[in-house]
């Protein structure tokens, strides 16, 4: 519209100042201020196309929710993902020392039974915190450790898991299920296999967190 009415004004200077129809000069000056701010307004609008997209772009991104994450773990390792207990966000906070104000939301896993320990935490951080819940993980995790030294095949799962942190999401894996058939093989070879299947996890968490952003 502003087009047209740009053009409109042009041809209509154009048409009054070649008939000889001679304009008062401050009668210019105000026809061409009112030329010059509408081009601006114009050039301003034009400029404003980039940011749109860039913001269409964002919505157009997809989040994964918690429940979603966890079901990519779940559809990799199938029955070998034992954690069937959700913790409350009082639970949370007793266990981890993670409290309400330091995530916009969270997925917390272990299993029913004290005697198994396979857990999977996953926060997403709050920018400000992402550092103080690595350390609260970190710390939990040393817990763990210490609390099943007596508990050789807890224990090796323990040493295996693994803090990750992707994007603003702090992930704590703790898995590996059933390891008594490796039970002969020692400590080294239980470790290894709590390992890879705490990398599979992470693996498939990574891919669903940073998806969009390429």
């Amino acid at each position: 519209m502003r087009k047209i009415v740009m053009a409109v004004m042009v041809c209509s200077l154009f048409l009054l100042t070649s008939c000889g129809e001679e304009l008062p000069e401050d009668e210019l000056v105000k026809n061409e201020m009112v030329f010059e701010n509408a081009q601006e307004n114009e050039d301003m609008e034009a400029s404003n196309f980039p940011i749109f997209w860039e913001k269409s772009d964002q919505r157009e991104r997809r989040f994964y929710t918690m429940s979603e994450l966890k079901g990519e773990v779940k559809n990799l390792l199938g029955d070998k993902y034992w954690p069937e207990v959700n913790l409350s966000a009082e639970e949370l906070e007793k266990l981890t020392g993670i409290n309400e104000d330091m995530y916009v939301d969270y997925l917390a896993e272990r299993q029913i039974l004290d005697a198994h320990i396979d857990t999977m935490i996953i926060i997403h951080a709050k920018e400000d915190y992402v550092g103080d819940i690595e350390s609260a993980l970190e710390n939990y995790r040393s817990s763990v450790i210490e609390q099943n030294r007596n508990y050789p095949q807890n224990l090796s799962k323990a040493q295996a898991s693994r803090l990750e942190t992707i994007d603003d999401f702090v992930c704590f894996v703790q898995l590996g299920a059933d390891t008594t058939f490796l039970a002969d093989r020692g400590h080294e070879a239980v470790m290894a296999y709590c390992l890879e299947e705490n990398e599979k996890a992470l693996y498939v968490l990574e891919q669903a967190i940073l998806q969009g952003e390429t």
